[in-house]
């Protein structure tokens, strides 16, 4: 019915422009009779075609030079479908993501015409996604390469991205700072695409999208996701349902086996939410997921007790990183950063610097815990304190090496106090360097 109506309108008003145009004076009345009652057809074919329009028929008609030119648009049905077909590879991500930008903002030009079968997807009781990100796609191949080798019976390889994504010390620092991610021209994931387009209609039908696939999602980057979108259009509304999401997920979600960076990341973002909303509620269950069932550390977890509880963490995660069940030492590195937080204001991570800096089987690695006492938290007490806890170590030690580290740590320390010394005692020496690993939030 719409194609008819278009080819009427463009038949009559390119037959009307030849008629019009060509035809000699009119010498009778009969002649402007007629004129107007073609005039009155084409007008109540193009209301009827504008009508159309409007219900999501996205036909157009251009007039130039009296010639009549119909365009359809594809229906948000059809560019969906064309969208879960789009897959970006090494050789033509460009190109492909160029596709996908063009049927995003198809889908937005949409408006609200778009939300039934944009709805319909991102509800599927099972949800597919198609993962747009580099990163995902190296994660992906390294599964694959991992099955691979499972399969012939040879050693699991652990790729790049896979290894340090699931290592304690990846997930812990990835935590850190996970959710300060701005959004970028392309989407990260077909998904997500979807969610940006729903939220860019806006009005209260895309509000309601949004909520109800808050309320299904079962993975942490969507909850992170939604929560920042929700937030932009109704404040702290849904602050508690994301919590209540995220404390749900995190209770029966685990690491490890998952074939998507995306979902191997999931703890890491649920995680990253409770710090945001100071969320000290999930404290008692967070602190038995810091080791995992295979011995590995919940870096995530680590941050997140760290983060809310401060130096009341300390003496829980000084035990756990002497747990004997514990079975990657580079995992400790994640407890270890946390402890260092709080140099010079508590016994056990003055402790655990002493027996760190002193350690030479973790050779020059060791030294990086001296950036911890130039980091953090900067008041004149705690500086002092750490200046009395150089000395003690120096006091016992004959290691020319870690002495002359220390010697210039302490001079950096005394030029934060007093900036007047730089003159005499310069930087401070090595440790100017080693803050860069331990920037903290000065006070």
């Amino acid at each position: 019915m719409k194609q008819v109506i278009a080819i009427l309108v463009a038949t009559l008003v390119g037959a009307a422009a030849t008629f019009i145009l060509k035809s000699p004076t009119p010498a009778s009345a009969g002649f402007d009779a007629d004129k107007e009652k073609l005039k009155e057809q084409i007008a109540q074919l193009r209301s009827d075609l504008k009508n159309t329009d409007a219900q999501g028929n996205r036909i157009t008609t251009v007039e130039k030079e009296k010639v009549i030119t119909v365009t359809a648009r594809i229906k948000p049905e059809e560019i969906l479908q064309e969208l879960m077909t789009v897959r970006p590879g090494d050789d033509n991500r460009q190109q492909t993501m160029r596709r996908v930008i063009h049927y995003m903002v198809g889908l937005t030009d949409a408006g609200e015409a778009a939300f039934p079968p944009i709805k319909e997807f991102l509800m599927q009781e099972n949800p597919v996604d198609v993962e747009y990100e580099a990163n995902a796609m190296a994660f992906d191949r390294e599964q694959a390469t991992a099955a691979a080798a499972k399969s012939k019976g040879e050693d699991n390889p652990q790729g790049r991205v896979s290894g340090f994504v699931r290592s304690g010390f990846g997930s812990y620092f990835m935590s850190r700072d996970i959710l300060k991610q701005n959004r970028q021209l392309a989407p990260r994931s077909l998904r997500l695409g979807l969610l940006d387009v729903v939220a860019d209609i806006g009005g209260d039908p895309a509000e309601a999208i949004l909520a109800s696939v808050l309320a299904k999602t079962g993975r942490g980057l969507e909850v992170a996701y939604l929560d920042g979108l929700l937030e932009k259009i109704a404040g702290d509304t849904y602050r508690e349902q994301v919590l209540e999401t995220a404390h749900l997920l995190l209770k029966h979600s685990t690491r490890g086996n998952t074939q998507s960076l995306f979902d191997e990341t999931s703890r890491a973002y649920l995680f990253a939410l409770l710090v945001k909303y100071r969320d000290s509620t999930f404290v008692d269950i967070a602190k038995t997921q810091i080791i995992t069932a295979d011995g590995r550390v919940d870096g995530a977890a680590v941050n997140y007790l760290s983060s809310v509880l401060g130096e009341k963490a300390v003496p829980l995660l000084y035990a756990k990183i002497n747990d004997k069940s514990l079975t990657d030492d580079g995992d400790k590195m994640a407890l270890g950063d946390a402890i260092l937080k709080h140099v010079g204001t508590n016994a056990d991570s003055d402790k655990f610097f002493a027996e760190v800096i002193s350690d030479k089987k973790l050779g020059p690695i060791r030294f990086l815990a001296l950036g911890h006492l130039v980091g953090g938290d900067n008041s004149e007490q705690t500086l002092r304190n750490r200046q009395k806890l150089i000395q003690s170590i120096k006091a016992d030690s004959k290691d020319e090496g870690l002495n002359r580290m220390l010697d210039g740590t302490n001079n950096r320390i005394e030029v934060m106090l007093d900036p007047t010394k730089a003159s005499t005692l310069g930087n401070g020496g090595p440790a100017g360097i080693l803050e860069l690993f331990n920037p903290g939030q000065k006070k």
